[in-house]
């Protein structure tokens, strides 16, 4: 048996006959188109052997042989499950051998002899036609049952089991006869890590991929498929990285590998391992980005839905301790009436008697503790009480000009068309950075606001051209309790952008002007164009 090495997109050609020199001058002859690849040998069973462990397009076999003949081959290959093409390349002539073969399953027949260009030629075209033909029928009944397990996964989706037991069903879907193997869905939290992994035909080696995605590695197949993009990628076995424990289980075949994506949000992975004959095709990429698409919409589904749970929830629990609150401030509020009242009188008898001042003076201290407790409380439980929204920067901050006395002080701003996924208390956080300029920069004239786009996101940056903030102090400004005037802090600026994960930092240089830095994540902005923009906007509520 001489194998050969096959050549990607070649026709891989079997072929069978009991002289070795017939054998290795076809091969040379079909090797020389440039589209053929030829595995020869000299015995029928070591023929079938070949079968059962290679892919072939076509068998070309001769009919008088010692073991058994060529129709008998071809019984026994037919018996065996095999449909590919058979050529009968013999240098017997007579009629009942032809009508015997293609009694048979023979698809063509090529007698032996004459001018060996001409018959060699003609032995190329009937093995390029029939192998043509037979790859086209088997892509038409891959693509089929593709579709169909498209179907199927459609309709598991969008039943009533619970949402694991639908993703291990769609693996199974996928890998039942499918034309794809060890199917695997990984996903990811939005931290990166691996949040749940859902397979079928990787039993033997589930535990072995756990365990390494488990300390913080990824296949290689996946770290591309997450940079390329909404194109499949296309892992060859030399590229497939041998410490990765699924690397056996790719020898010999090719990995289609594809990051579940929608609306922008990246959920996790899905790869099959699927045959050569089919990875690079166009159709097969088609199929499988529907699929991957079908699966990454019910998960971007199942999210919102969970995170709408969480969040139902979340204000449920809420509301009910807004109520607790409010009646605990109320009650508060009414004994430190009387508190204030009986305080107002031992500072009257304080004047009479200057021994007990000290304890007067405490008991006040002590009122103004509690009283600012409960302004603190009260206004840190408005944080997050309601969802996130959009909303529009140029709209809030043309909303607090219209809405607001600034003096001489010149407002100006360059956000365009960009939006914030926020708490609705944002517009209240651009007013106080503006009252804050105005408050502490002693100079103000101006105060500038503009956006701007960064690798990891974007900034809304509030400058002024003040006195600025001393270094020492770009930090303390944001604990709780740092200044003595009242309004919205800070601290709580700070506590209700960390909502959508934003941040606050304060970059100017000092005596130079103040300049407050929002950093906001790139899936918490968009920039709208002119005809979605709605204008829509929560302007700030001054405080009365």
């Amino acid at each position: 048996m001489r194998p050969n090495h096959k050549q990607p997109g070649n026709i891989h050609i079997l072929h069978l006959d009991d002289e070795p020199i017939i054998l290795e001058i076809t091969r040379m002859y079909l090797e020389k188109t440039g589209r053929i690849s030829v595995d020869t040998t000299t015995n029928p069973q070591e023929a079938i052997r070949l079968l059962s462990s290679s892919r072939y397009d076509a068998v070309i076999s001769d009919y008088e042989m010692p073991i058994m003949d060529g129709i008998e081959f071809l019984k026994e290959i037919r018996e065996c499950g095999y449909d590919l093409p058979f050529i009968l390349f013999t240098g017997r002539g007579r009629e009942e051998v032809v009508i015997r073969a293609f009694n048979n399953g023979a698809t063509f027949y090529l007698q032996k002899g004459g001018d060996p260009g001409s018959q060699f030629a003609e032995l190329a075209k009937k093995v390029l036609h029939a192998a043509g033909q037979y790859r086209t029928k088997q892509k038409i009944h891959h693509l089929y049952q593709i579709f169909q397990a498209l179907r199927e996964v459609s309709g598991t989706l969008h039943g009533d089991d619970e949402f694991d037991r639908k993703l291990q069903n769609v693996c199974r879907i996928i890998s039942s006869g499918r034309g794809y193997q060890n199917v695997r869905v990984v996903l990811f939290d939005r931290n990166g890590g691996v949040r749940s992994v859902y397979h079928s035909g990787l039993e033997d080696r589930i535990t072995d991929l756990l365990a390494y995605l488990k300390a913080g590695n990824r296949t290689s197949c996946t770290r591309r498929a997450l940079g390329q993009g909404r194109e499949p990628v296309i892992c060859e076995p030399s590229q497939t990285c041998i410490s990765c424990p699924l690397y056996p289980d790719h020898q010999g075949q090719y990995a289609l590998t594809m990051r579940l994506e929608h609306a922008g949000e990246v959920y996790g992975i899905l790869s099959v391992t699927i045959s050569e004959d089919y990875a690079h095709d166009s159709d097969e990429h088609a199929m499988f980005t529907e699929l991957c698409g079908e699966l990454a919409y019910a998960i971007h589904h199942y999210a919102l839905e969970e995170e709408q749970t969480a969040m139902e929830t979340l204000m449920g629990t809420s509301r009910k301790l807004h109520i607790i609150n409010s009646i605990t401030r109320h009650d508060i509020r009414n004994q430190l009436t009387v508190q204030m009242n009986s305080y107002e009188l031992l500072l009257e008898c304080a004047e009479s008697n200057p021994e007990i001042r000290p304890y007067v003076a405490a008991i006040g201290s002590s009122i103004n503790s509690i009283h600012e407790h409960l302004l603190f409380s009260d206004v840190y439980q408005k944080i997050g009480i309601q969802r996130p929204r959009w909303l529009s920067v140029g709209a809030i901050i043309e909303g607090i000009t219209c809405s607001h006395e600034f003096g001489d002080i010149t407002i100006l701003h360059s956000t365009g068309m960009v939006e914030v996924y926020t708490d609705v208390m944002f517009g209240k956080i651009v007013s106080n950075l503006i009252e804050n300029a105005i408050m502490h920069g002693k100079r103000v004239t101006t105060v500038r606001i503009s956006f701007m786009e960064l690798m990891d996101g974007g900034v809304l940056v509030v400058e002024d051209d003040g006195v600025g903030v001393p270094d020492d102090l770009k930090e303390k400004i944001f604990e709780r309790g740092f200044g003595s005037n009242t309004g919205l802090g800070l601290y709580y600026t700070r506590e209700i952008l960390g909502i959508t994960g934003m941040g606050i930092s304060e970059t100017g240089t000092n005596l130079e002007g103040a300049r407050f830095e929002i950093h906001i994540p790139r899936k918490g902005y968009r920039i709208k164009t002119g005809s979605e923009f709605t204008g829509q906007v929560s302007l700030p509520v001054s405080e009365g």
